[in-house]
């Protein structure tokens, strides 16, 4: 073989592996000029530091007093965690193999109303269901727990407040890419619920967020990009992937796509985010149609906090919530926590959203009076 002819197949090679889409593909840097770095952390999980345990964080919102408001942090490993803003634990609960949260506000129950909070737990293959107290603290509520009916262990979860009948939803989804929808109800003076849809993509998902306003559905195949659907019970099989949010067509996404929230602003404008835990980073869509791709962003090493590595769920909110946060917070889950240098138990890393709008150009808009 001559030393030319070598030459040439060597450059094929590197082309074709170039192109390669899997997971052992080069990945695509994020730009130094898009670091962030994180406010606050939370105190890590009761595990060790070799466990992958915290998972997916939900923010509840004080609306009397902003700046108390909490974090409430999923242990997949045995419980729920509750944090101020200053990432100090405030309750915990060994409850099971929490994986997801999320949460709605003014559940009407008997002659009030309740903050809802919604937990897949693994431990019983179910959907649990807790009333957030003013002082964030949590109490069951549900009938009993929602039982799955799930092939696989329930996984990902998010919760659809209706536009259009005022109904509150929760998904709930499994490994193999089955998603139930379950429509809440009340029962004496609590909570059940009944299946009211099946959907299915062809591969593992988690992350997912819904749109109310908007009424859709934003689910993440880890390994192909995030798809919408109607969020109504009767919206059907139909489904739209949205462009640039696979590694095929867009170099700064790199599998698994996990943890998903929304930016809300008014007029329905605002921003859907996504972690990309094949390069340690957060990318960027137009919240309205065709949602375009903005960028990405990471977070890395301050002065105070460790950046964050292989982010699972994320949370987030576009309410000014005290002096601390006055555009918003962003909350993410971090897979390799280090304290003072050395290897920690996972926590979850508190952003000003401030801090990563102007990171942008033109820069992203935020509530901020």
């Amino acid at each position: 073989m001559t030393y030319h002819r070598l030459k040439l197949i060597l450059a094929a090679a590197t082309i074709l592996a170039g192109c390669h889409s899997g997971s052992n593909s080069k990945r695509t840097e994020i730009p130094s000029s898009n670091f962030v770095t994180a406010a606050a952390e939370t105190k890590p999980v009761p595990r060790d530091a070799a466990s992958d345990a915290a998972d997916d964080p939900a923010i509840w919102i004080n609306f009397s007093r902003p700046d108390s408001s909490r974090i409430i942090g999923t242990d997949k490993q045995g419980g729920l965690a509750v944090y101020d803003l200053s990432g100090h634990e405030l309750f915990y609960y060994p409850a099971g193999k929490m994986n997801n949260a999320d949460l709605r506000y003014h559940f009407a129950l008997s002659k009030d109303t309740i903050d809802l909070l919604a937990v897949s737990n693994r431990t019983d293959q179910s959907v649990d269901l807790y009333k957030i107290n003013t002082n964030g603290s949590l109490e069951v509520i549900h009938q009993q727990p929602l039982k799955s009916r799930l092939k696989e262990e329930v996984y990902g979860l998010c919760m659809y407040l209706s536009a259009k009948t005022g109904k509150y939803y929760v998904f709930v989804n499994g490994k193999d890419g089955a998603i139930e929808q379950w429509e809440l109800f009340q029962v004496a003076d609590q909570i059940s619920g009944r299946i009211v849809r099946n959907l299915k993509l062809d591969t593992q998902v988690e992350g997912m967020v819904a749109d109310d306003e908007h009424g859709l559905l934003y689910v993440g195949e880890e390994k192909n990009g995030i798809w919408k659907f109607n969020a109504e019970p009767e919206g059907g099989d139909a489904r739209e992937l949205l462009t640039r949010s696979t590694e095929k067509e867009n170099p700064y996404i790199a599998y698994d796509l996990e943890g998903m929230a929304i930016y809300k602003l008014q007029d329905g404008e605002g921003y859907l985010v996504t972690s990309s835990q094949g390069n340690d980073s957060y990318a960027l869509f137009e919240r309205k149609p065709p949602h375009q791709y903005l960028g990405s962003f990471s977070i890395t090493d301050g002065i105070a906090t460790d950046g964050t590595q292989d982010t699972d769920g994320l949370d987030l909110t576009s309410l000014p919530l005290g002096k601390d946060y006055p555009a918003g917070l962003l909350v993410v889950q971090d897979g390799k926590n280090k304290e003072a240098g050395v290897a920690a138990a996972q926590n979850f890393k508190l952003v000003r959203w401030d801090s990563i709008s102007v990171k942008f150009n033109p820069v992203l808009n935020t509530n901020k009076p």
